[in-house]
């Protein structure tokens, strides 16, 4: 658990969930890539089920076989490359510390029904702003969750061994254990008698290739959001362990460890135009909140339905039977935003369905929204009888797979350095400076921050930076969209800055990373990036092959990218799932 542990005394460990997809060839073949590591994001997401989901698609995005030109990007040498040349890579994800099926596990609440019970009163109080009593009543809520978090987390070892900084050397030692892994595979395939086929130069080949030098591993990893702060801890604490490693939605690490998280909301509201735009484009027939006088005047309209319901809730009677009744149900301004805000993460599934329903809450009705919100709203009765289990027979890990988010806030809490103690007048003030970015989302942002109030365990140890290095064994390609929600590309160019030669990879589309909208050119270029490390232009822009409203805007050429952007498709409508 603790990998600077020097003394003798009582040593804790982890047990950390790796899965891997296997690459299409053995670590014996020439083509053989190595390891890719995919990093979901969060805090507090399993790699594991980000893995199981996204995986293949990625697999496809940067194994060989589909690598092909893609329609208005400049050629270059990832193109074309003979098939012996070609390389299929192992791709893992991996639950991070307490995480989904690593043990041992963190947990606020006593049992499983107690931590729902606190999710469901917390929703109902609505976001901060959403009434004239929701700031006192959620800050004595955080300050309360924060204070018992950290009482209780004092007496689970893992509670100071849960932040980024740890989870590097747990990469270290996994990228490692690869390295062995692929050496005793090959020595396993030589020693098996079957090698008539294999002259003494190829064995000799495959020993080289294959071969693990302890402590000169190098990392390739592909990581989103959150990821991007791990990629980033990584290339700054090993830079020389460096491989291809792309960091896509990228958050402001030093922004980040502060706790202010000041460079995340730029770009914001600058969907909701991007959308009216797309809309206006596709008119009435295609979306709903289609208004004439063009894309002005259909982004004022949804956000003056996205404030409606502040003062003014909306009410729905039951209806119907069986298994198509809905019960009654009642939106509110929290309600209404979340679900915006949700939206944003990724337009291409989301925005027509949310079009659909600010179209029917502009004229009072709010059934299909309510229909969705009781579609996807969590079960308060928990499966298996749980919720009925004694509290001795309710660990933390139980209560962590039931009702997730609390190594979450561990995580976050004991990264942070600017939170723990502030002030109400402060946070205010902090409330305020957040809504001149985004005015409409800025209160929901802030109730990250607001868990960490009081927050007092401080993690064992942690690294400060500088997130930056001079020595990088290779660049870093940084993407991200046009328009991110919460990571703007700015953010992408700052990092870059920090790391010599990396490059900047812009798309030319709103939702959050890349994968958000799919596009031929990007994946391409990510794709020949972890092929031959060839990086793109500076200042080069991809386009979208499909936007919101419109469709498949640029058709792919040709069965292999006709293939490719339907992985693509299938991975942008279900990336915010």
């Amino acid at each position: 658990m603790d990998w600077n542990q020097t003394d003798v005394g009582e040593t804790h460990r982890v047990q950390l969930a790796v899965a891997r997809l296997p690459a299409k060839v053995p670590v014996t073949d020439s083509r053989y890539g190595g390891l890719l590591w995919l990093q979901s994001g969060g805090p507090g997401e399993s790699g594991i089920d980000f893995m199981l989901s996204y995986a293949r698609g990625v697999q496809t995005i940067i194994d060989a076989d589909l690598q092909t030109s893609v329609n208005g990007c400049p050629r270059n040498s990832g193109e074309g490359l003979e098939s012996n040349h070609r390389k299929f890579f192992d791709v893992i994800g991996i639950d991070s510390r307490g995480l989904n099926n690593s043990t041992p596990c963190f947990s606020c609440f006593p049992s499983a029904s107690s931590k729902k019970l606190w999710d469901l009163e917390s929703a109902a109080e609505g976001l901060l702003g959403s009434s004239d009593h929701s700031f006192p009543n959620l800050w004595a809520r955080m300050q309360a969750l924060s204070q018992g978090c950290s009482a209780k987390a004092a007496n689970n070892p893992l509670s100071i061994h849960v932040n980024t900084a740890p989870q590097i050397a747990d990469m270290v030692a996994i990228i490692e254990q690869h390295g062995r892994w692929r050496e005793q595979e090959a020595q396993k395939y030589l020693s098996s008698g079957n090698l008539d086929n294999l002259s003494g130069k190829e064995i000799s080949q495959i020993l080289e290739r294959t071969k693990w030098t302890r402590g000169e591993e190098k990392l390739n990893f592909w990581g989103f959001s959150y990821g991007t702060v791990i990629g980033a801890h990584f290339a700054a604490m090993q830079p020389h362990r460096i491989g291809r490693v792309v960091l896509d939605g990228v958050v402001d690490t030093p922004d980040y460890m502060l706790g202010t998280r000041l460079h995340s909301l730029y770009d914001t509201d600058t969907i909701i135009d991007r959308q009216a735009e797309h809309c206006d484009l596709a008119g009435p027939d295609h979306c709903p909140l289609y208004m004439a006088g063009g894309p002005r005047v259909i982004a004022q309209n949804v956000r003056s339905v996205l404030k409606s319901l502040k003062d003014d809730p909306l009410g729905v009677p039951g209806s119907g039977e069986g298994r198509e009744a809905l019960a009654p149900d009642l939106i509110t301004h929290s309600n209404l935003i979340g679900s915006a805000f949700n939206a944003l993460y990724a337009p291409i599934q989301s925005f027509s369905p949310l079009a659909s329903i600010l179209s029917d809450i502009s004229n009072r009705n709010g059934t299909s929204f309510a229909i969705q919100k009781q579609k996807f709203q969590p079960q308060f009765f928990l499966p298996n009888n749980n919720a009925l289990l004694s509290l001795e027979e309710q660990n933390d890990c139980l209560i962590q797979r039931l009702v997730p988010g609390d190594t979450r806030t561990a995580i976050i809490c004991t990264d942070v350095n600017a939170t723990a103690g502030i002030s109400r007048a402060d946070f205010t003030d902090y409330i305020s400076t957040l809504r001149t970015q985004s005015p409409l989302f800025a209160d929901l942002f802030a109730q990250v921050r607001m868990k960490c109030i009081d927050w007092r365990l401080r993690p064992k140890w942690r690294f400060d930076g500088p997130f930056a290095s001079s020595a990088i064994a290779f660049p870093l390609l940084l993407v991200g969209t046009r328009a991110d929600p919460v990571t703007p590309i700015r953010n992408a160019h700052t990092v870059a800055s920090r790391f010599p030669s990396s490059v900047v990879l812009e798309l030319d589309a709103e939702g959050h990373s890349s994968l958000s909208a799919p596009s031929l050119c990007m994946a391409r270029y990510v794709g020949a990036y972890f092929q031959t490390g060839e990086l793109p232009i500076e200042g080069t822009v991809c386009e979208a092959n499909e936007k919101p409203f419109l469709g498949v805007v640029k058709k792919a050429q040709g069965k292999k990218e006709e293939r490719l952007l339907e992985v693509l498709r299938q991975i942008s409508w279900h990336w915010n799932d």
